[in-house]
């Protein structure tokens, strides 16, 4: 058993708001080759790109730890008949997990207080234990009422979305022919 099969995970999700879940794994290669680009033609705010990564829409959603990473992946998703529990309210926001490195996997104390770090330092948004610093935290209810709000087809759902594809568009098209000297 490896510390990928077993010991503390983190699971990024979608931002509920968000209209395109563009991950790190995307847009920090973006964020380099559009800084080296703007060096190379001698852009002045050539540095501006490096904030591309913060607008990411994706976010740590949840961070916990286990001894089987493939029972407790399918629990969040799916829920569990054992325990008569439902999927998370965040299992509908394409979410994909990532093994954390753990000191002793095998050992349970060890994986609950690496658990505990990681919590603090990754700043999960849907975390309740030893997440209570977390500015961005959604409480479980909260979190509930959002999935409600997200599986109904309503205008509600759609007409935000519609409104920021738009003003992302106009935005683009507006740095595009100003020039992007105007904008750094």
């Amino acid at each position: 058993m490896s510390w990928r099969t077993m010991g503390c995970y983190v699971w990024r999700t979608r931002k509920p708001h968000a209209v395109l879940g563009l991950g790190l794994r995307f847009l920090v290669p973006l964020a380099v080759v559009l800084a080296w680009a703007g060096w190379m033609v001698g852009q002045e705010g050539w540095w501006i790109a490096f904030l591309l990564p913060l607008f990411s829409g994706r976010h740590n959603a949840y961070v916990g730890q286990t001894g089987s990473r493939y029972f407790r992946d399918n629990q969040h998703l799916y829920g569990d008949s054992r325990y008569g529990a439902a999927g998370k309210a965040w299992a509908d926001l394409d979410p994909k997990v990532y093994p954390l490195p753990c000191l002793f996997p095998r050992s349970r104390w060890w994986r609950e207080v690496c658990e505990k770090a990681w919590i603090l330092l990754l700043l999960p948004v849907y975390n309740t234990e030893w997440n209570s610093k977390n500015p961005r935290r959604i409480k479980p209810i909260k979190a509930q009422q959002q999935r409600w709000a997200r599986n109904s087809n309503s205008v509600k759902k759609w007409a935000p979305r519609a409104a920021r594809v738009g003003l992302y568009a106009v935005l683009t098209v507006a740095a595009i022919y100003s020039g992007w000297e105007k904008w750094f």
